[in-house]
């Protein structure tokens, strides 16, 4: 790269590093419901996160975040009058309490007249036809009804009636996109909040060691926590490099052994009973008994009308002949 490049490309770099979304520590609303219990015992006990250099696609949502603030608030009627208020955007409200800490997170947006909280997500295009068709993930619809909690909780702005993820293309025009609505729920809020409880009162007891002995990894290919310590398991047992690209495993073929010769059984020999003299009919000489097992009764080189005894051979039943068909046409 050049000079200049390295210059521009490391300004961005700083800034998202300097970002308070990048240097936040303390487990906010955004990650409670995450299905990976690894992931917020992490989080629960300040770990950094694995880098994965620049983010760079978050950042984007930010900057897109930063600007729906402003024209939001420039909607409002009557210049930002908290009496005439539709709009309330950035709000921070407390979630709930997690050891008895307080969790709280800035929701994007709150509508006044019709108490529906609303969330900006800026996904791709794989993303946005997923949530087009199955709705949003648990992590994100968890986040939903936590913030709604936090409103009705804090009581300033009326209770909290709905909740709204809007997911805006980041890469195509406004009309494509998908905004998912449903009544909001405080129950799926508190689950998540006692789940939390749960996993932060593990970590305290146990450590942060055993507790995610205790917790297996999970089966999410974008988490980056598990991913991580995947690569490093596998890398530790000798494995690819690559298995984080998902190649296909070699299974080694077992080496073929020496091939045998299917044993067969020895035939039975057949018995020779010297004792028994059998002589020959034209000469009267004895006869050898492997030559009268096979019925002969005199010896091949002895003039004889008949050199062996005579064998019944039996008649093959035979099909009776079909009868001709008729020709109906000589009539």
């Amino acid at each position: 790269m050049t000079g200049v490049e390295d210059l521009y490309l490391g300004v961005i770099k700083a800034g998202i590093a300097r970002h308070p979304r990048s240097l936040q520590k303390r487990i906010g609303p955004s990650e409670i419901g995450n299905p990976c219990d690894r992931q917020i015992l992490h989080k629960l006990n300040g770990d950094d996160e694995p880098n994965r250099g620049p983010a760079w696609k978050p950042a984007v949502g930010t900057a897109v975040h930063d600007q729906l603030e402003r024209w939001f608030d420039a909607a409002n009627r009557g210049g930002g009058d908290v009496d005439h208020m539709e709009w309330v955007t950035e709000w921070q409200v407390t979630v709930g309490q997690i050891l008895g800490v307080d969790i709280t997170g800035h929701s994007d947006l709150f509508h006044v007249p019709t108490g529906t909280v609303i969330d900006h997500k800026v996904v791709g295009p794989s993303q946005l036809t997923k949530y087009r068709l199955h709705g949003p993930s648990q992590v994100y619809r968890v986040q939903a009804h936590l913030y709604a909690s936090g409103f009705t909780r804090d009581g300033g702005w009326g209770p909290a009636r709905h909740v709204a993820i809007a997911f805006l293309p980041r890469d195509g025009e406004l009309d494509k996109t998908v905004f998912w609505t449903e009544p909001h729920d405080p129950h799926i809020a508190a689950v998540a909040m006692v789940r939390a409880n749960r996993l932060a009162t593990l970590l305290s007891v146990v450590g942060i060691d055993a507790a995610l002995t205790a917790s297996p990894l999970c089966d999410d290919q974008w988490c980056m926590w598990c991913k991580a310590e995947k690569r490093e398991q596998h890398r530790a047992a000798g494995g690819s490099l690559f298995l984080d690209i998902g190649e296909l495993a070699v299974v080694p073929e077992p080496t073929p052994g020496p091939l045998r010769a299917l044993e067969q059984p020895a035939p039975a020999p057949i018995p020779i009973r010297e004792d028994v003299k059998v002589t020959c009919d034209a000469c009267g000489l004895p006869m050898r008994h492997s030559v009268t097992v096979g019925g002969f009764t005199t010896h091949p080189t002895c003039d004889s009308p008949q050199t062996s005894a005579a064998r019944p051979i039996h008649a093959v039943p035979q099909p009776a002949a079909p009868a001709p068909p008729v020709n109906l046409f000589d009539r």
